[in-house]
């Protein structure tokens, strides 16, 4: 694969950085060349800047580009690669990703409505600012569709892509550009994380990806929106059987286990042990293969990567989990990466500060839980699956403050539809109503 060179986007316009940035794929080979944004640059993109009421069509467009065609002389195929090559992620879960942003971009317009309340003739919905700024992530295609919903609702954006990939969002501005989105409308700043910073503070709304260190400084700032670890859980409070099990694997291990809505932690009122031996054994049957094959299911990742995971499974076991799964992490493949092999761990102790550790790959903990305990163990938690006959759960589940989405009978936990919020409403985020008050009917 030859390397291609990224360089900063401004309003439509490429502009050339004398310093770049080596971009490595898990394998140790080079990936591409990225131009690192000086902060002047952000400024100038500020400048530019603005928002414009753009047709549906536009963002329609722009998803059957994205996903199929040839952009910035790059085919779809050659862009799943670059991804692949430079992510580990399956080359499954990118081409997955391709279709669902097309699908969600032709959804916009409707997802927006359906977000909001019900209209109201003296009321309008209104952006709260012009310009909105995003720190992305590398993990999923998915999250940014994010930055394209605040374009359809009129917003101005600066995107500072995700170190691993810059791809995706050069990609996907490129279609919006191709579809008729205004230039002034979008730039992307590939650069450090100081511009992701000032990025954050000068734009008028923010929202920042990332973990815990990433998202921390911005938790209580009411104009960053965070999307940090999802620890993502399963309350199991029913005797084990093969659709469960089959059930608690995929919401551990599909698209590789790098969602934010990805199971890394199983309470249960049964044995926990047992538990995790079924999930293990359910687990380790997924097979090793490089990331770029078709049927690879896991993420791989670089020998420096590789060997800070392992040193942390064998921390979490030296700290008294009990590892069921073969593999204590990621394992050698001959093309020079890692596949980031499944692991499920163990601990009798519901309150073990280590719990609620996140992996980018298939990891699970599963402690014991019992009426008594409550939901207050789980919090805060995006996605709360719940296994139980006790019909009275998920209403209560849905009504604890720190548990934000709740999902019932094996449903996969990021399942979605236009009117189903993530974390919240990113619309409600994004705008703000107002009241319009006049002696004469009111239109529109």
């Amino acid at each position: 694969m030859s390397s291609t060179i990224l360089q900063p986007l401004v309003g439509g316009e490429t502009f050339a950085c004398d310093e770049t940035a080596d971009l490595p794929g898990v394998d140790g080979g080079l990936v591409a060349r990225v131009g690192v944004s000086p902060t002047l640059l952000l400024q100038l993109a500020l400048r530019r800047l603005g928002g414009a009421a753009v047709p549906s069509a536009v963002f329609s467009r722009a998803g059957e580009l994205f996903a199929e065609a040839e952009l910035a002389g790059e085919s779809a195929d050659e862009y799943r690669r670059r991804v692949v090559a430079a992510t580990g992620l399956p080359y499954r879960v990118v081409s997955d990703g391709l279709r669902s942003v097309r699908d969600g971009l032709a959804q916009l317009e409707e997802s927006n409505a359906r977000q909001l309340p019900a209209p109201a003739p003296r009321v309008r919905w209104v952006p709260r600012g012009q310009s909105l700024g995003i720190v992305t992530p590398s993990n999923h295609v998915d999250p940014h569709l994010t930055w394209a919903r605040a374009l359809s609702l009129g917003y101005g954006v600066i995107v500072r892509p995700g170190t691993r990939d810059p791809f995706t969002p050069f990609r996907l501005a490129a279609a919006l550009l191709a579809a008729g989105l205004p230039k002034h409308c979008l730039s992307v700043l590939p650069g450090s994380h100081d511009l992701g910073e000032r990025l954050l503070a000068e734009s008028d709304l923010g929202i920042v990806y990332g973990g815990p260190t990433a998202v921390g400084r911005w938790a209580d700032h009411p104009r960053v929106l965070t999307r940090g670890p999802g620890r993502s859980a399963v309350l199991l409070d029913k005797p084990l059987s093969p659709d469960i099990v089959d059930a608690l694997a995929r919401s551990v291990a599909a698209d590789a286990g790098v969602r934010c809505t990805n199971t890394s932690v199983i309470r249960t009122s049964g044995d926990p042990a047992e538990v995790a031996d079924a999930l293990a054994a359910r687990l380790d049957a997924l097979p090793t293969l490089p990331a770029a094959h078709p049927d690879a299911v896991l993420p791989t990742v670089s020998a420096e990567q590789a060997a800070q995971l392992r040193r942390t499974v064998a921390d979490l076991e030296q700290a008294g989990f009990r590892r069921h799964s073969v593999d204590g992490g990621p394992v050698p493949l001959d093309d020079g990466s890692y596949a980031a092999r499944p692991v499920v761990l163990s601990t009798s102790d519901p309150r073990h500060p280590s719990i609620g550790t996140e992996l980018p790959f298939p990891f699970v903990v599963i402690t014991p839980w019992s009426a008594a305990d409550g939901l207050e163990p789980f919090g805060p938690t995006l996605a709360l699956s719940v296994f139980s006959d006790d019909l009275g759960l998920p209403s209560a589940a849905l009504a604890e403050p720190r548990i934000r989405r709740v999902v019932v009978g094996g449903m996969a936990p990021w399942t979605s539809g236009p009117e189903l919020p993530h974390d919240g409403s990113l619309t409600g985020f994004l705008l703000e109503p107002k009241a319009l008050v006049s002696d004469k009917e009111p239109t529109g």
